[in-house]
């Protein structure tokens, strides 16, 4: 109101007062001033509808929350925790939480000299304000050595602990604080919760190595088993947590100076039961175009790649930083698909059996040259015309033109083009992590810690009495493929292959490389395990522990009051009603026969029958 009045107040002219010979020059001064008041200009127009939408969206959120438990007769759905509360369910087990990829808080204990004054403030995972402020700076903060994959110098960014380090991934966006909520309803506190958050950039093994983030674990699951009256834990990762805690199931029992020294039967005897969210355990293929062109990196980049990004007043140049920074961190290398043309299918064949499989849909990742190529003009850019730098090496212009050329890389072969375009990233990979299929498990090499986090390479602990979960959504399309052209244009060198996110339609459109899952991870990623991989007695699973697949059907919520079972956005199935009921009744001593066994909606049982894994 206050700026209404203000911009009356410009726009009007009191009359004034004068002789009758100044009167017409005061008329027409008014009527200067009010044609001018009308000329609005186009940020003008912007800056109202802005704050139109910014005003509804508050009277919306203000109405939303001051709505009554009843409206029109219907009764807000109580919380599984307070349902289950009163239906007398208590905390039994103490609970783990153990977070993925990039939902945990990072802080700034040391660092350069553009960093003055964050001490202890948060780089990663609460609001990203420092972005705008010194984004290079961030930037270079949030980066590992390229070569050890470990802290550059001066420069220390740490972990946040405890539950604020995952509760909320941002303003608005929650992660493990509905969750945390409803446990707390039916008795959790504390001393019989855990949140283990480690520095997720970093490989597994390294994360023992620097924070000694394994050992802090084993000593938190040992002290709240003896704290809690010898009751066995639960422990609920989430995406890149589960291949990470299934690092440490082997990590654990490993004799020192690579293992934990725990000795077989630790987690027989200290846990009862994993419960894996959005469990990654065969690789995202989306985590190749990661590495590769960066858009792939999140949703809303590749989004607005085409659009905003490509924009000549912002270029292409946040992209590449964004992927010098990608290209440190080792964990993005732990979600590369495993398992190979077994898993992935090849050329002539895939899982989902499409009647298309031997088109566009049945690769991980495809390159294209239908778009033009740029020219080689030396005047419009720095870098020679032989030379284009991708992030590490320089790479020559004959050899970006080999990349294009070919068509299609699968499972197996897009580990080439990676070693071709990233060097650096893929020797520290080649150190910390396999994505192969194991042909004799007691072959005394995968005694070593980089096959631990691939179930294909491992066996999982001799522990009969303990249970394996996946958990996880379905009824979202979900990248499996990705389309990628030479950039169209000579400016945007250090970055020539970018993601075509084209959709009109064409044989190689990204809408038609879409397959069943949660929007991140495809169901063969999250399910075969559980569905065959590690059912019953296999050479992955030798002790034959009980393992359950249950699968959360989800759509978007109908109206601002709509929480039924089946809401919840893809990265926020923790908000689901049924998967969090299903993690209360566990941690509250059911077994998986107790809450239903097997949920299944998707075709994963018959996908796993037509992987031909030995088994």
């Amino acid at each position: 109101m206050v700026s209404i009045w203000r911009l009356k107040k410009l726009c009007f002219v009191e009359p004034v007062k004068s002789p009758s010979f100044g009167f017409e020059s005061i008329e027409v001064e008014r009527k200067v001033q009010k044609r001018q008041c009308k000329e609005w200009r186009c940020i003008d127009y912007w800056c109202w509808v802005i704050g139109y939408m910014c005003t509804t969206w508050w009277f919306l959120s203000l109405l939303y929350g001051s709505l009554p438990a009843t409206l029109l007769g219907f009764e807000a759905p109580l919380s599984p925790g307070v349902r289950l509360s009163r239906e007398g369910v208590t905390a039994l087990h103490p609970v783990v939480l153990v977070p993925g990829i990039v939902t945990g808080g990072l802080e700034l204990w040391e660092g350069r000299s553009c960093a003055e004054g964050l001490f202890r403030r948060r780089l990663w995972g609460d609001g990203f304000a420092q972005i705008i402020k010194r984004p290079l700076c961030w930037l270079e903060h949030l980066s590992l050595h390229d070569e050890t994959g470990m802290d550059p110098p001066g420069i220390r960014v740490r972990a946040v602990p405890g539950f604020v380090a995952a509760e909320n991934f941002a303003s608005g966006y929650l992660v493990w604080s509905d969750l945390v909520e409803n446990l707390a309803k039916i008795g959790y506190e504390g001393k019989n919760l855990y949140m283990a958050a480690y520095d997720w950039r970093l490989s597994f093994q390294n994360t023992e190595i620097r924070d000694q983030a394994l050992s802090r674990l084993k000593s938190s699951i040992e002290l709240m088993f003896v704290t809690n009256g010898y009751k066995k834990v639960v422990v609920v990762p989430q995406s890149m947590g589960a291949i990470y805690f299934l690092h440490f199931l082997k990590w654990v029992e490993t004799p020192p100076p690579m293992g934990g020294g725990g000795g077989q039967g630790w987690c027989d005897r200290y846990i009862k039961a994993i419960m894996n969210i959005s469990p990654a355990f065969l690789g995202v293929p989306k985590a190749v175009s990661n590495i590769f062109s960066t858009e792939g990196s999140f949703a809303f980049v590749r989004a607005v790649a085409s659009g905003i990004l490509n924009l000549d007043y912002l270029g292409r140049q946040t992209l590449e930083h964004v992927m010098r920074v990608f290209r440190t961190w080792d964990s993005i290398i732990s979600l590369l698909p495993k398992g190979g043309e077994t898993i992935w299918g090849d050329l002539d064949w895939c899982p989902e059996e499409w009647n298309n499989c031997d088109q566009a849909s049945d690769n991980t990742f495809k390159s294209s040259d239908k778009q033009k190529s740029w020219g080689c003009d030396s005047a419009n850019f720095n870098l020679s015309c032989e030379a284009v730098w991708t992030g590490y090496d320089e790479m020559s212009r004959e050899s970006i033109q080999k990349v294009a050329k070919k068509k299609a890389y699968t499972a197996k072969t897009v580990f080439d083009l990676l070693n071709f375009v990233a060097p650096k990233m893929m020797k520290r990979a080649e150190a910390h992590f396999s994505h192969g299929i194991a042909d004799n498990l007691d072959d005394p090499k995968y005694c070593h810690y980089k096959y631990w986090s691939n179930p294909l390479e491992t066996k999982l602990p001799d522990a009969p009495d303990m249970e394996i979960y996946c958990l996880y959504a379905v009824g979202i399309p979900t990248e499996r493929s990705h389309v990628h052209n030479l950039s169209p244009s000579h400016k945007y060198n250090s970055l020539p292959i970018q993601t075509d996110a084209s959709s009109d339609g064409e044989e190689e459109s990204l809408l038609q490389n879409s397959v069943d899952g949660d929007e991140s991870v495809p169901i063969v990623s999250s399910g075969f395990m559980c569905a065959k991989g590690w059912r019953r007695q296999t050479r992955f699973n030798p002790s034959g522990m009980a393992t359950y697949t249950r699968e959360y059907p989800l759509k978007q919520p109908g109206s601002l009051v709509d929480r039924s079972l089946e809401t919840g956005a893809s990265s926020n199935i923790m908000l689901n009603v049924a998967l969090i009921e299903d993690v209360l009744l566990v941690a509250a001593g059911a077994t998986g026969e107790d809450i239903g066994g097997d949920l299944i909606f998707s075709d994963i049982m018959n996908m796993s029958q037509r992987i031909n894994l030995r088994l």
